[in-house]
């Protein structure tokens, strides 16, 4: 599967026993690892035995980082170099409060060649792809015109889209994802309605979506298509980060899709991994067995 990434990050995340702000604070541990949805994603579908191919822009020395992270994860890359660095993402988790707190550099700015290029790449990644994930935020010097044109080639090669982004994506929308899977406050901010379920009937109605995936934390996430609503309710758990649990859903809810499990069985075992990511400090890291255990204890309930 093929997973768009165009705004990677190198991820530093933090542990403080506390963290008091304007004092100096001293971390216990530091993790690092590369970042962004796509990435994470990416990371998910190895865990779960999927060979991915990752479609990302790298450059400066977190560039370097993240190529070889990746290259030793087994992980096929298609990449291209830019003159903007990477940017970097720090992740302060407070243990004391369980307070989590994300710093994000700028992006920076895309090139028109560089854009070029990466548009020629995946498009010729597209016929080994059995599935295709377009994940987080447009870069500066990407139009959004960018993710509805790799929609449109990838629905034309016959493919599952998975769409994970709610800002810029408009365009990508009207191209008809597969898959639309984002968290209940993207998807009130996209539609402009409070109420989760007018908001999804809203996202519904307005574009050709088959699949809606609402996550909300350790709320109830919800399964919407045109006919028919699922609700799972998920298990309390000691979470330690839930940074890149969203990605973990994306993942494996395109993953089992793709493989032909129902669909409200897919994204019930989505969560499960999600949940599993959420008992680790690496974001989208988890073990597959701590997920198949707590599958059972995600109930699912039709609307």
């Amino acid at each position: 599967m093929l997973s768009v990434c165009l705004n990677p990050a190198w991820q530093k995340t933090l542990l403080f026993d506390g963290v008091r702000l304007g004092s100096v604070n001293r971390a216990r541990e530091l993790h690092q690892c590369g970042g962004g949805k796509g990435v994470n994603l990416a990371r998910a579908l190895g865990i779960l035995g999927e060979r991915p191919h990752l479609a990302l822009f790298e450059g400066g020395p977190t560039g370097d980082l993240l190529q070889a992270e990746l290259a030793e994860q087994g992980t096929t890359v298609v990449s291209v170099r830019t003159q903007a660095q990477t940017r970097t993402c720090t992740t302060v988790v407070d243990r004391g409060t369980g307070q989590v707190t994300e710093l994000i550099e700028p992006s920076g700015s895309i090139l028109p060649d560089e854009l070029a290029a990466m548009d020629r790449e995946i498009r010729q990644a597209l016929p080994q792809a059995g599935g295709v994930a377009i994940c987080g935020t447009l870069p500066p010097g990407v139009p959004d015109s960018f993710y509805a044109d790799i929609v449109c080639a990838a629905r034309a090669a016959g493919l599952p889209v998975l769409l994970d982004g709610y800002r810029d994506v408009r365009p990508a929308l009207r191209e008809g994802p597969t898959i639309l899977k984002i968290n209940a406050a993207e998807l009130r901010h996209l539609t402009g309605r409070a109420n989760l379920e007018d908001a999804a009937l809203e996202c519904l109605a307005q574009y050709p979506v088959q699949f809606l995936a609402i996550t909300d934390g350790p709320r109830p996430a919800s399964l919407f298509t045109r006919q028919q609503t699922w609700e799972f309710v998920q298990p309390e758990l000691p979470v330690r980060n839930a940074i890149g649990a969203g990605d973990c859903a994306s993942g494996a809810f395109l993953l089992g899709m793709v493989r032909g499990a129902p669909p409200a069985d897919a994204f019930r075992y989505a969560l499960a991994a999600a949940n599993a990511s959420c008992l680790t400090d690496t974001p989208a890291m988890f073990q597959p067995a701590t997920a198949d255990a707590l599958l059972d204890r995600i109930l699912v309930q039709r609307r």
